[in-house]
């Protein structure tokens, strides 16, 4: 399994979007943070992003509900309270299989509910979907994931405390050994229920009793279904009838009798707007709409007025010119022949106008007579064309209307065929109301039926297995208790066995990271109670409270890179602030030995002071990607930049 990506939006300290973008070229990915800058919120995102509310890290917090767990993450910088966790990993460093699990919330509403879509392939996936939990579990299961998933601050005191229930049955199922837990279980019911198939008097009874109840209910069944195929034949019966008297009203012009009252009603509106459409064309032909005929006639007349008109006001226009000329004269005696010539050249030019006047029309006759002709003569055409189609057609319809009315009809055949066709749609109705009560009466009885067919069938068959294995009852319960006691037996030697294998590969692995090599020879579990211990190289246990803080870390450490070996399982190791209590030797040994081959991706989240410049130097020829996680005071909120520190780089 290697993370290929991250994706955070409004997470935590994580304001907006950010990407995490894992290339896999080298096993180490190094992201860089000072405290409370989001290392540990990239850990928790993590395993939210792959059990939701299944991660230690919800079940270790101090929220009451996994709403308010996820509620605590949102971010409202941008004031959407919208959040969402997106990983992207595949099986294999091949990556021919790729999932995408994103989980996202509404931190708005009252109760916080995630929603959560899977990807295979970048294609959704709707069985993965609805069931993650149970395919995650069978990759990591979640109680082994803190064996991968770990804050090298809490899990130090592992190393001194007895090992608790749930990591007991973690390293079991690590190492598969729940299965015979589950074995035993499935022994212990095998004898209980084999102790109950003896098979008495009680229970005859009780099979004779449920045999004459599915029998009663079989013959309330096929009673319910018979009275309900004769409905259906009677209703039938009725709807043909029903039929064929429709269509003899109709032969017989009862949809006519009908309409009857609605045809009069109609001849006498369309005769009303025949008598108004025909008023408004006699207004019509009263108005300016003969002037149509006389049409060019109006033009001439138009163009001679314009140009009587146009003389009358040229005679104005010359008189008040021959006025002001004299006034002109009187005050300019220089100009005053000039004047007199040009006065006498326009008197020349208008003595040959005729004098007489055919139309003499007014200014606003004039308007009138072009707005006519521009126009309003057009439009009366038009609206009275429109007025005869109207009459035309309203005619027609009463012609349509008469003719219906003046059909000969034999009403008292139509009364008699309307009165019998009301009393088979009260029929039909009668018998909608019986069939739907015998249809549940039928739903009813199928009910109790197959209630009685299934009781009596699931007793019959205990019964019958009863009579059956009744000879073998001791015989099972002899083996079954012999089989408990030999699985005991095999579970201790089996755990024994597995528990010296991880005890021997945690010495492995401490000898490869510690400095004092001979401070413990060895390390022993025991193997019921799986609590660790360790031994000098003389066979004195040694004191846990006496270890160092680096010592219990290295300690954990070399337990868990043992139990991932152990387990076989090739998952990605996630370590937050993984040297903070070691010193600078076995932070070297640790950088040098566990992280290059705790997994084929690891992810170490570190502050500056761990994996400073030195320690930089001696692991960079194995990191594949960096990040540094940047915080901005001013906002409150951390982003993310690919490479170390710049700092510790040089």
């Amino acid at each position: 399994m290697i993370i290929k990506e991250l994706v955070l939006h409004n997470f935590g300290v994580y304001a907006s979007t950010n990407k995490f973008i894992f290339h896999g070229e080298k096993p180490i990915v190094l992201i860089g943070g000072m405290n409370g800058r989001g290392k540990t919120t990239f850990l928790e995102a993590v395993l939210l992003a792959l059990y939701g509310s299944n991660s230690f890290a919800y079940s270790e917090s101090r929220y009451k509900s996994f709403g308010q767990y996820l509620k605590s993450f949102v971010n409202v910088a941008d004031g959407t309270f919208f959040t969402y966790v997106d990983l992207e990993f595949a099986m294999d460093s091949k990556g021919d299989e790729v999932y995408r699990v994103r989980r996202e919330w509404d931190g708005n509403k009252k109760r916080t509910n995630e929603i959560i879509r899977v990807y295979k392939n970048h294609e959704y996936n709707s069985f993965l979907t609805d069931n993650w939990a149970m395919f995650i579990e069978s990759i990591l299961p979640s109680g082994l994931s803190n064996f991968f998933f770990f804050d090298g601050e809490k899990i130090a005191e592992l190393a001194v405390d007895n090992t608790s229930n749930q990591m007991k049955e973690s390293i079991k199922s690590l190492l598969g050994i729940t299965v015979l837990d589950y074995l035993d279980s499935d022994l212990d019911r095998i004898i209980n229920r084999t102790a109950k198939n003896r098979v008495d008097k009680e229970e005859v009874k009780t099979a004779e009793k449920l045999k004459m109840q599915k029998d009663a209910a079989i013959t309330a069944f096929n009673c319910a279904e018979l009275a309900l195929a004769e409905l259906e034949e009677k209703r039938t019966k009725v709807q043909q009838e029903l039929e064929s008297m429709r269509q003899n009203y109709a032969m017989k012009g009862g949809d006519l009798v009908t309409q009857q009252q609605e045809l009069f009603q109609k001849r006498a509106d369309i005769s009303y707007k025949i008598e108004v459409a025909k008023e408004q064309l006699t207004l019509d032909a009263a108005s300016e709409l003969p002037l149509v005929l006389v049409k060019n006639l109006l033009r001439n007349i138009r163009e001679n007025a314009e140009i009587e008109h146009d003389s009358k006001v040229l005679d104005i226009a010359l008189k008040k010119m021959q006025k002001l000329s004299i006034e002109y004269e009187n005050y300019n005696e220089v100009d005053a022949e000039a004047v007199s010539r040009f006065m006498g050249f326009v008197t020349g030019k208008t003595a040959n106008r005729s004098k007489q006047f055919t139309y003499n029309l007014s200014d606003t006759s004039l308007f009138k007579l072009q707005v006519l002709l521009d126009g309003q003569l057009l439009e009366k055409k038009i609206s009275v064309q429109e007025r005869q189609k109207k009459l035309i057609s309203l005619q027609a319809e009463s012609d349509q209307i008469d003719n219906y009315l003046a059909v000969d009809i034999d009403e008292k055949a139509v009364v008699r065929i309307y009165r019998r066709i009301k009393e088979l749609e009260q029929q039909l109705l009668d018998l909608d109301l019986q069939i739907a009560g015998k249809m549940n009466e039928r739903r009813t009885c199928k009910g109790e039926l197959v209630a009685a067919t299934t009781t009596f069938n699931k007793y019959i068959e205990s019964y019958l297995k009863k009579v059956e294995l009744n000879d073998d009852s001791d015989r099972i319960i002899k083996y079954s208790h012999m089989a408990k006691t030999v699985l005991e037996q095999y579970k201790v030697r089996l755990q024994e066995k597995k528990v010296f294998v991880v005890a021997a590969t945690m010495t492995a692995c401490y000898k490869k990271l510690a400095n004092k090599k001979n401070l413990i020879e060895r390390i022993e579990m025991d193997p019921i109670t799986l609590d660790l211990k360790y031994v000098k190289k003389d066979g004195e246990e040694i004191n846990k409270s006496s270890l160092s803080a680096g010592e219990k870390q290295l300690m954990v450490i070399s337990f868990l890179w043992a139990l991932a070996l152990c387990s076989k399982r090739k998952l990605p190791v996630i370590i937050d602030t993984p040297l903070s209590r070691l010193d600078s030797a076995h932070r070297v040994a640790i950088i040098q030995t566990y992280f290059p081959y705790a997994s084929e991706q690891t992810i170490i989240l570190s502050t500056d002071s761990e994996i400073d410049q030195s320690n930089y130097e001696i692991m960079k020829n194995n990191i594949g990607d960096e990040f540094t996680l940047i915080y901005d005071d001013s906002t409150g909120a951390t982003t993310i930049r690919e490479g170390y520190f710049p700092e510790v780089k040089g």
